[in-house]
């Protein structure tokens, strides 16, 4: 609690009986005076005396005839505010401008046990207030940069050891002789999975709150964002048992400026949803746009077949850890759609939803983005497809299992590879052995990835290395960090391998030729 103590300005005080032409010479031999406080002989004070107010009244006709002989009681303000030196600033502050704002204008008496003590201004209550919100906006910002912090040291302590269980997984899914097992396989991935995105839509409500959840946007394929979510689910909706119908209405060429990411993170937390709760039947996702001038108004939509929403709950779904009954069966924190809303809500969008409970539940976003031209895409005469296959891959990564799961990966795709536990000795031994490519990690001990891929940038015999980041980091804003670091692509941990193929097969076409290897050969 601040004190008025800090606002005191002790001024020495005058009598009512002072002449005007006293309190004049007072003012004019000390500018910074604003107001000065009448006291009786007892140290009550009795009135206030403001420069400005007084300045003026001298200042007219007659003013200094009128007033500079006479006793200052005639001029002063009988009625100032007046504050014990115990009052709360803030409570004062409010007090006064809720019930005398203009008076406060003119300045305050302070007293202890009724006597003068000094006087304060308007602007020595502006100056405690502006330090008290300079102090609370760095307390803030270090709370934000703590939480900050703590959520980029969950998201990699927490995604590390998911990537050993879903990696193994994975590979173990893919090479599975046994059908009888599949069960027990897909329960793993299943669980997995779940753990991922409870883990990904907390982090992201956090950031969210926080203020720090950040949009990255680029020119976006419109048509795009729906096939690309159709890739991603159609697999999972016909393992159980459902059909996930694509509409998507707009122009087939139309870009727009946006976070692609962000706005299919939207689309997959609601997907996601209406598989969870779909027992059977169809989930429809439609993507409309419509070029409108300088923008492009997207609604995006996703309608399932599922138990529906209770009507009064429609209001609060998008509340963090809200819940309907089926919500709480099917498990899950009840931060996805929350997480939907503010990323809607950060691209100046809405989102809600619509249902007839028992029948099913459609949920709805609308975003508008401007309208870019679409990127000019240079196209090589000869244009030779690379596949992954024959490379021999560097593995860098201070983890045995993330190790293992890269390694198992790379036998899967038919390259060749050895692995390191940091950047040093990654450096050490691309300076005597040629490949093709290195997966590296970010956070390792000695010296870290990024650390590494600036050291392979400036070593001329090294610099043109294709380097995939495998990292345990999920921030988007980390991603680009770490390509402008000299990274060719970013992989998340837990690797898929669909991903990391495609990240690989990619590299190696931007590289231009397959198995080329800028490894120098030992000195």
């Amino acid at each position: 609690m601040q004190s008025m103590s800090e606002l005191i300005e002790p001024g020495r005080p005058v009598s009512p009986s002072t002449l005007g032409s006293a309190v004049y010479d007072r003012f004019e031999q000390d500018i910074d005076t604003m107001a000065v406080a009448v006291v009786a002989e007892d140290g009550t004070p009795v009135g206030l005396i403001e420069r400005n107010a007084f300045m003026l009244k001298l200042a007219s006709p007659y003013g200094r005839a009128l007033y500079t002989r006479r006793p200052i009681d005639l001029l002063m303000d009988p009625d100032p505010i007046i504050a014990d030196i115990g009052a709360d600033v803030t409570q004062f502050t409010r007090d006064a401008l809720s019930d005398r704002a203009s008076a406060l204008l003119k300045g305050f008496i302070v007293t202890e046990n009724g006597r003068y003590i000094g006087v304060g201004s308007a602007l020595s209550l502006l100056k405690i207030a502006n330090d008290a919100n300079v102090r609370h906006l760095r307390s803030v910002e270090s709370e934000l940069k703590a939480r900050d912090q703590l959520l980029s040291v969950m998201s990699h302590e927490i995604r590390t050891p998911l990537n050993g269980v879903l990696s193994v997984a994975e590979i173990i899914d893919r090479e599975l002789e046994q059908e009888a097992l599949r069960p027990h396989v897909q329960a793993i991935l299943n669980s997995g999975g779940l753990l991922l995105r409870l883990m990904n839509d907390s982090l992201d409500f956090f950031r969210g709150q926080g203020g720090i959840l950040d949009l990255h946007e680029d020119s976006v394929n419109v048509a795009g964002l729906l096939a690309d979510a159709g890739s991603l689910w159609k697999a999972r909706a016909a393992q159980a048992g459902l059909v996930l119908e694509l509409d998507y209405q707009g122009p087939d060429e139309v870009w727009a400026l946006g976070d692609a990411i962000r706005i299919k993170q939207i689309f997959n937390n609601l997907i996601g949803n209406a598989l969870k709760f779909s027992t059977d039947g169809t989930v429809r996702v439609t993507l409309r746009a419509r070029a409108d001038g300088y923008y492009v108004e997207l609604t995006g939509e996703v309608a399932d077949q599922g138990p529906g929403v209770p009507l009064d709950k429609l209001d609060t779904i998008f509340d963090p850890y809200a819940q309907t009954e089926a919500g709480r069966s099917h498990g899950g924190a009840g931060l996805g759609l929350a997480v939907c809303r503010q990323l809607a809500e950060k691209m100046s969008g809405q989102i809600r939803c619509e249902s007839v409970l028992g029948e099913g539940a459609r949920f709805i976003f609308d975003i508008v983005l401007f309208e870019v031209p679409a990127p000019v895409v240079e196209v090589e005469e000869a244009a030779v497809e690379i596949a992954a296959a024959g490379l021999h891959i560097l593995i860098a990564d201070d983890n045995a299992t993330n190790r293992f799961v890269a390694e198992s990966l790379c036998k899967i795709a038919g390259c060749t590879c050895e692995s390191v536990e940091d950047g040093a000795q990654a450096l050490a031994v691309l300076r005597t052995t040629a490949f093709d490519l290195v997966l590296m990690d970010i956070m390792m001990p000695v010296m870290d990835g990024i650390t590494a891929v600036r050291a392979i940038r400036t070593d001329p015999a090294l610099r043109h290395l294709p380097v995939i980041a495998l990292t345990a980091n999920g921030d988007p804003k980390d991603a680009q960090s770490y390509m402008a670091a000299g990274m060719n692509a970013v992989v998340e941990k837990p690797i898929r391998p669909e991903y990391l193929f495609a990240a690989m097969q990619a590299v190696m076409e931007e590289m231009g030729a397959q198995g080329e290897a800028y490894a120098c050969s030992a000195a």
